[in-house]
Order: C-alpha cells, then sequence, then structure tokens
C-alpha cells in the first residue's frame, strides 16, 4: 500500500461527521448559491446570447432544491417534530407559488431568442424580481425555524434534497 501524498489533506472521520451534521448550514449555502445566481440574471451580468439557458438553469435547479426538501426533508422533520407539520404545510403552499412562477420564467425563457428585445428583457425583469421577492422570504423564513433542526440531524439520515443545486 503506497503512503498517502503529503500535499493532499486526508479526511478525518471527524471532519466527514462535521460535515454530515451540518444541514442548517449546507440548506442555508443552497439558498445563497440560489439567489446568487438569481442575482447574475436580475443585474444584466448573463450575456443576451446565455439568458434563456441561465433562466431555465435556476428554475431547474431551485425546483429540484423544493422537490428534494418535500420528498426527503420535510417528512423527516414531520416526523421528528409533530409541532412543525402546520409550518411544513405553509413552505409545501410555497413551493407550489413559486413552481408556478418557475413554469412562467421557464416558458418566457423559451421564447428569448440569442438578442432579447427590450421589451423581452422587461418582462424578464418583472418575473426575476416577483421570484427573487418569493424566494427571499421563503428561504429566511426555512432558514429561521429549520436550520438549527437540520443541523442536530444524524448524518444517517441521507437528506439528499439539500444537494448543491447544479449549475
Amino acid at each position: 500500500m503506497e503512503a498517502p501524498d503529503p500535499g493532499i489533506p486526508v479526511a478525518h472521520p471527524s471532519d466527514e461527521y462535521a460535515r454530515f451534521t451540518a444541514y442548517g448550514h449546507q440548506l442555508i449555502a443552497v439558498h445563497h448559491r440560489l439567489l446568487d445566481h438569481l442575482d447574475d440574471l436580475r443585474d444584466g451580468s448573463v450575456p443576451d446570447r446565455e439568458l434563456a439557458v441561465h433562466c431555465r438553469t435556476l428554475c431547474s435547479a431551485v425546483t429540484r432544491h423544493h422537490t428534494g426538501e418535500d420528498e426527503t426533508v420535510f417528512p423527516v422533520l414531520a416526523a421528528r417534530h409533530p409541532e412543525l407539520r402546520s409550518f411544513l404545510a405553509e413552505l409545501d403552499r410555497d413551493h407550489q407559488i413559486i413552481a408556478g412562477l418557475l413554469t412562467r420564467l421557464t416558458a418566457l425563457s423559451g421564447r428569448l431568442g440569442a438578442a432579447p428585445t427590450e421589451a423581452d428583457r422587461a418582462e424578464l425583469r418583472i418575473e426575476l424580481d416577483g421570484l427573487a421577492a418569493v424566494l427571499e422570504t421563503h428561504f429566511i423564513g426555512e432558514e429561521k425555524r429549520l436550520a438549527g433542526l437540520l443541523d442536530a440531524l444524524d448524518p444517517s439520515v441521507g437528506l439528499t434534497g439539500l444537494d448543491e443545486p447544479e449549475r
């Protein structure tokens, strides 16, 4: 057996445990990445020829994140914390509202060409601003109520709904 390369850090078992016990921090990090992606679209830093692809990528990432929460994270929390069931139902309703916004944004991005018109950009800005307002409020509420509880979960739970979204 070869000796480990001294230039490559070796993960310590406690590092791995710490990584898996930080679901709440992971949730916040995912939210920040999604909002950063949204901000890139809103501030005009995405080139026109890439605008449609970036919009669809954002929509897909938010959808995967919320689907993962609905299917894996929320059932675990509801089982362990029955007092959260009403709040989790509210988050599920938020996810439905956000899904509608994402559907509209996806449809709009499908109409964007390589050179969107001023009218296209104005319509896109309205949709992105609306999505930003809803997501920011949703994420803040979710983080305040759930981050601490998620950090306390056993790493064997395997909450894949908090995986990093593809970009």
